[in-house]
């Protein structure tokens, strides 16, 4: 029997269009944590698989039950189904979330650049990509990504080194 920290952990991710999971699959693997499966939440959890993280990217995630953290868009943390969940919060545009993206601006260089500031962390992120809603998706990755117990600083090194498609 696999331990603890080699077992698969699944993170389940309520995300339509699909970006914040590419950006987390990314991290994960410049990170070396392999071993989390990043999954749409809509599908079945596999047997052999802990369910570690529920990311809510958006407000229609079926119910969803035994993970360990949840972390949600601040704007879902008010809904009574997620408030119960204890969720760990991002936003772009709120402040009292657990992990926000300030000063979000686009570079002559073809960059999205952003701030981003957690509990007692704040780093710069230069996304290689002139579009930012990708802003949002990198955020939520991040957060997802911290809550797995990679530090902040190795999570900033990964956004900082994505190659970002539009």
């Amino acid at each position: 029997m696999a331990n603890f920290y080699s077992a698969k952990k699944l993170i389940a991710v309520s995300d339509k269009k699909g970006h914040t999971i590419s950006i987390l699959k990314d991290i994960l693997k410049f990170c070396g944590h392999e071993n989390y499966l990043p999954a749409v939440a809509e599908n079945p959890v596999p047997q052999d698989v802990q369910r570690a993280v529920l990311l809510l990217c958006d407000a229609q995630c079926p119910p969803v039950e035994g993970f360990a953290v949840c972390v949600a868009d601040y704007a879902f943390s008010a809904m009574p189904e997620i408030a119960a969940l204890k969720p760990l919060t991002y936003s772009t545009v709120s402040d009292s979330a657990d992990f926000t993206a300030r000063n979000i601006r686009k570079l002559s260089e073809g960059f999205s650049a952003f701030e981003m500031i957690g509990v007692g962390v704040i780093g710069r992120v230069r996304l290689a990509t002139e579009n930012s809603d990708w802003v949002g998706p990198a955020l939520a990755a991040a957060a997802a990504a911290i809550a797995c117990g990679i530090p902040f600083a190795e999570v900033l090194d990964a956004l900082n080194s994505l190659k970002i498609g539009d």
